[in-house]
């Protein structure tokens, strides 16, 4: 059958890219509803110190993963080092969480996307009632709309990285400009004394902190292109934590005008807080709300196409090593962009909205994501070390000072953090959850045993060149 090696792809990334495809990962549009709940429960300086905490907490994963990138600048670096590291089997884990995190994110953008649109004033007729799913009508329109901008998505994708490149780069200058705009407006136009209190509690404290680990994770979507740029190893290693420090104070840009533009009391309740804060400080100016609409949307957007080229890449490089079915692995000889991969992608996509709006449907699908993100971080943090003992000859173009002290850290940070998901945790999964981790299991195995065992054997040294990228 047909079969593309990596050197086809094309290299036409710049380090503005795969930040801008880091970045947008990371940041979606929940900041418009969230930042006044992070900025209340824990007072103002609180939730600025729960993002600082955080930012500290998954920068320790992120030079984990700066050192691994640099060093084997291959797609899907998680599972590649955890092959070297552990083995096959915990390799196989990895890699099922992170293709599950990347769907996921794709399943959620096409479910939410038409919600988020009337959330944000954004009105789109609502008509055709199909059928209900958990209580919940499923629209025509809503599935229209949905499947509309994922075709766009699939598109630009297919059609070539460095179109996708540059819409992600627009985009996320678009939202760093917006994040400067409204901090600066709330703290020129508002009132200092509407920032308090500063301070409320250990538990507030405690809750915001367990909670931002979620909303900066999306950094390890840099590896996936890594491929398809000329960027040195050791700048991409950089980059991966100029994502998670970017985002950070992106978020604290947000709360930060958020505290100074509305009281407390205004801030705590229900609703696009940030869009109200910044209609509030203007006069109810439609064209500030629409530059702060404009910009949710775009996060939302940035999330959905970098999950396009991380997830198919991935999808692309997990094939390849014959992980996967090889069909996935062809590149298309004009884009060079992984045609099968896209394809798969935008049918989930495509078919992700008929599932209806349930809270419960897309709160699950990301819980289920965060828990497989924390597994793989935990697997790449622990492979982190053993690879300093075991490989230590390695050339490390980005290399962690005190990397074992590093490593540890991170491993006890992902196990404590692994431990909010369990049930004798304050924030464990619902059995529903478990049981959807318990069915992409059946569907991981299933795809083991039909495919990898039976017609994908591969002997564990050539399927550790393709991995790691060494000679073929």
């Amino acid at each position: 059958m047909e079969r593309n090696s990596n050197p086809t792809m094309v290299k036409t990334l710049s380090k503005w890219n795969l930040l801008s495809i880091g970045i947008g990962a990371v940041i979606g549009w929940s900041w418009v509803i969230y930042a006044g709940y992070w900025s209340v429960t824990p007072g103002t300086l609180g939730g600025i110190f729960a993002f600082v905490v955080a930012a500290l907490l998954c920068s320790l994963v992120g030079l984990v993963y700066a050192e691994l990138t640099s060093a084997f600048p291959k797609i899907g670096v998680d599972v590649s080092i955890t092959f070297l590291g552990l083995g096959k089997i915990p390799a196989l884990i990895v890699s099922w969480c992170v293709l599950y995190l990347w769907m996921s994110f794709i399943l959620v953008e096409a479910i939410m996307f038409p919600i988020i649109l009337g959330n944000l004033g954004i009105e789109v007729p609502v008509f055709g009632e199909m059928f209900t799913v958990l209580g919940t009508p499923v629209m025509l329109s809503d599935v229209i709309i949905a499947v509309l901008f994922n075709t766009f998505f699939a598109f630009i994708n297919y059609r070539g990285v460095k179109i996708s490149g540059w819409v992600q780069t627009a985009a996320v200058a678009v939202l760093a400009a917006a994040a400067l705009f409204f901090c600066g407006s709330g703290m020129a136009l508002g009132e200092a004394s509407n920032a308090r209190p500063l301070f409320t509690d250990a538990a507030g404290l405690t809750t915001i902190m367990l909670i931002v680990p979620g909303f900066l994770s999306g950094f390890n979507a840099i590896p996936q292109a890594v491929e398809e740029t000329n960027v040195a190893p050791k700048t991409v290693g950089r980059l991966v934590l100029y994502t998670v420090w970017g985002s950070a104070i992106f978020y604290i840009l947000i709360i930060a005008g958020l505290a100074f533009a509305m009281p407390e009391s205004a801030r705590a309740g229900d609703g696009l807080v940030v869009v109200e804060a910044v209609s509030s400080l203007f006069g109810g100016s439609r064209l500030a709300s629409a530059f702060i609409t404009f910009a949710s949307l775009l996060g939302m957007l940035t999330t959905w196409n970098a999950a396009y080229i991380a997830g198919s890449r991935f999808l692309y490089g997990m094939a390849r090593a014959r992980f996967l079915p090889e069909k996935l692995a062809v590149i298309h000889p004009k884009y060079g962009t992984p045609k099968n991969a896209i394809i798969l992608m935008f049918v989930i996509g495509t078919l992700a909205p008929f599932a209806g709006t349930n809270s419960t449907i897309y709160v699950g699908l990301m819980n289920i994501a965060s828990f497989g993100l924390v597994v793989t971080w935990l697997f790449v943090s622990v492979t982190f070390i053993r690879l300093r003992d075991t490989m230590p000859e390695i050339r490390r173009p980005y290399t962690v000072p005190f990397g074992k002290v590093i490593g540890w850290i991170s491993v006890v940070f992902c196990a404590a953090y692994l431990f909010l998901y369990t049930p004798w945790g304050p924030s464990g999964l619902l059995p529903i959850e478990w049981a959807g981790i318990a069915v992409i299991a059946v569907i991981a195995l299933i795809v083991y045993f039909s495919y990898n065992i039976r017609g994908g054997h591969m002997e564990h040294e050539e399927r550790k060149k393709l991995l790691i990228g060494e000679e073929e």
